[in-house]
């Protein structure tokens, strides 16, 4: 996250960098994005952008936490606002994470970042997210971690095919509720 220079700058100038931040991360894969970019577009020495970030992966992710939400920190709202009701939960959270992505200012963010994440970005998010994961592996509930996890890979799947086959909004929700029903009901009865 960004050093003690970057928010002792104007709000003028945090505010102009976010926009090019968001421009850069939000217009390519992360792979194809460089610190060359983002200096010529501010206008500022490469050293400069050094005092505020530690490298390029610092400042993605920075933008990634202000302008997106964590579709795992929305899920575990959705299931604690219906009693821990994991049923009640999946029947809502397929709008809540619609809205999400289908957010206009945000969609190619997530739609880079589902696409694209690897091992060394998740690695380092996890770094910078510890109070996340420690938040969620701490979870004293009832909740069986091991069905959210199922429930992830369900749902990080189909976010992964909406970007990759450009789904609409309705195509998406179309195709979590019949994943969901399958969860819900098994697929041992369903015609393959």
């Amino acid at each position: 996250m960004p050093k003690q220079t970057f928010y002792n700058l104007s709000e003028e100038k945090k505010n102009l960098i976010d926009k090019v931040l968001k421009d850069e991360f939000s217009s390519k894969p992360f792979k194809d994005c460089n610190v060359k970019n983002i200096v010529d577009r501010l206008s500022i020495a490469r050293g400069s952008f050094y005092q505020y970030f530690d490298d390029l992966k610092d400042s993605y992710f920075y933008i990634l936490d202000k302008e997106t939400k964590d579709v795992h920190f929305l899920f575990m709202s959705v299931l604690r606002q219906n009693n821990n009701d994991v049923l009640k939960a999946l029947d809502v959270f397929g709008d809540e994470v619609c809205d999400l992505i289908f957010e206009d200012g945000e969609y190619n963010l997530y739609k880079f970042r589902y696409l694209y994440w690897n091992s060394e970005l998740e690695d380092g998010w996890k770094a910078k997210k510890k109070e996340y994961y420690a938040i969620f592996h701490n979870d004293k509930s009832s909740i069986d971690h091991e069905l959210i996890y199922f429930m992830k890979a369900i749902v990080h799947g189909l976010i992964e095919r909406n970007f990759k086959e450009e789904w609409s909004r309705d195509v998406f929700i179309e195709k979590y509720n019949l994943h969901i029903n399958w969860l819900k009901r098994g697929v041992e009865n369903e015609n393959i």
